[in-house]
């Protein structure tokens, strides 16, 4: 099936949820495939009662979340400053919903950070020369500063409890995300990391080295949960649901 005809019925489909043809018409920052991944993360823990979303860019995954888990208490974390204010404006009305700006990682710094165009793949690696794939070749970027702090430092602050999702959206810094919540992660039941299959960014972790040092943590691997194609439609990314062993 032609990828424009799978959008398109995709899109058909979530509709069909109750709450998601208002998003549909009223929110900007409404997405599918954050739609489906929520869909899919239902289907497996049907209730959270915190998730904590790294990398929530304009809050297409928080609003999605939003609807599959109302009475979840939803912690959105972005760095862009321009970026931020879409995403406030986009979840003003969902009291579930708190924003940060910031980015998060393995220390507390001011960091340069690659803004790009379509601002979901900016990060603070640059993008690979042998990266091909649609919106990344053309690598439309702008150097900026962005502040970074750790996962820990919130700890209090969000105050959370089981069960308990971290969603990490982060463009090659899951390893350090993860590093920087050390403390945090005693809380934490469940981890939904999208990976990366091929060098998107330069020194990003790849697949193997994201599940070894998930494993590493203490968490098993559940399922594959959404795959990102790139063109020929090949698998670049994969989003995969982490849960501790010891919540088995």
């Amino acid at each position: 099936m032609p990828a424009f005809l799978e959008r398109f019925f995709n899109t058909l489909t979530a509709l069909k949820h109750p709450g998601a043809v208002r998003e549909f018409l009223t929110s900007k920052a409404f997405s599918t495939p954050c739609f489906q991944l929520s869909l899919a993360l239902k289907s497996h823990q049907p209730h959270f009662e915190i998730i904590v979303d790294v990398g929530a860019n304009v809050g297409q995954f928080a609003l999605a979340a939003a609807l599959h888990f109302p009475e979840s208490r939803i912690y959105s974390f972005e760095p862009l400053p321009d970026v931020f204010d879409q995403l406030l404006e986009n979840t003003r009305r969902k009291l579930n919903i708190k924003t940060f700006n910031c980015a998060l990682g393995n220390r507390k710094d001011r960091i340069p950070f690659f803004r790009n165009e379509y601002t979901r793949l900016s990060s603070s690696l640059k993008i690979h020369e042998n990266n091909k794939h649609l919106r990344y070749n053309q690598n439309l970027t702008c150097l900026i500063e962005v502040d970074l702090v750790k996962l820990d430092e919130f700890t209090t602050l969000l105050d959370i409890k089981s069960p308990s999702l971290l969603k990490l959206d982060v463009q090659g810094m899951e390893i350090d995300v993860i590093s920087g919540g050390m403390n945090a992660l005693s809380q934490i039941d469940f981890i939904l990391c999208e990976t990366a299959l091929v060098n998107l960014y330069e020194n990003q972790p790849l697949f193997d080295d994201i599940h070894c040092f998930m494993r590493d943590c203490g968490y098993e691997l559940v399922a594959p949960l959404f795959i990102n194609k790139g063109e020929g439609g090949r698998a670049i990314e994969v989003d995969l649901l982490y849960r501790k062993k010891a919540s088995l």
